[in-house]
């Protein structure tokens, strides 16, 4: 089996696993900063699409693996003021369950192995996962407090993310070497 279909394989398993939009039960009143933190946590959807934006960033390699995550952090923070001040978005949750499939997609597609491709869509799906923090953003909620936290935890998750790419790459090569071997 080459190392291309085992990375496929790996990541259409990951996004497999993902379930619709799991992290959007509703929260607690007063949410701070812990809370805010829990949130990407607490949904495999959010778990799933994170870390896989970190892996995305080691697979295009070079400078991506900081400026993919960072445009989705960046989006997410947009999103979430976007819902903040009463911004609509049609098709969130869709495009949130979405991101899992597609961001583990781009993982294996070598058409993908872009920093400019790469920020785009991370930032695209980045603007969907805030938009929902903010608009499901308890009303007497600490927004700043709160807005910390999901940054924090998701940058945590995307550091995951490129862990895992970079161990992946380590174990079964990077998709690229394929392609050139041949």
């Amino acid at each position: 089996m080459s190392k291309i279909i085992r990375l496929a394989a790996i990541s259409a398993a990951i996004a497999l696993v993902a379930t619709p939009a799991l992290a959007h039960p509703g929260h607690l009143a007063g949410a701070g900063f812990l809370d805010g933190v829990a949130h990407p946590l607490g949904g495999l959807d959010h778990l799933i699409a994170m870390v896989t934006v970190g892996v995305y960033g080691v697979t295009i390699g070079g400078r991506a693996v900081l400026a993919v995550p960072g445009a989705f952090l960046a989006a997410m923070l947009a999103g979430g003021l976007f819902a903040l001040t009463g911004g609509q978005l049609p098709l969130v949750e869709p495009a949130i369950y979405a991101s899992t499939v597609v961001l583990a997609l781009l993982c294996v597609m070598p058409v993908s192995r872009n920093g400019v491709t790469g920020m785009v869509f991370a930032a695209g799906f980045g603007l969907f996962h805030g938009f929902a923090h903010g608009a499901e953003m308890p009303v007497d909620a600490a927004a700043l407090g709160y807005a910390a936290g999901f940054l924090a935890s998701t940058a945590g998750l995307h550091a995951v993310g490129v862990a895992i790419g970079l161990g992946l790459h380590r174990l079964i090569g990077r998709p690229e070497q394929d392609s050139q071997a041949a």
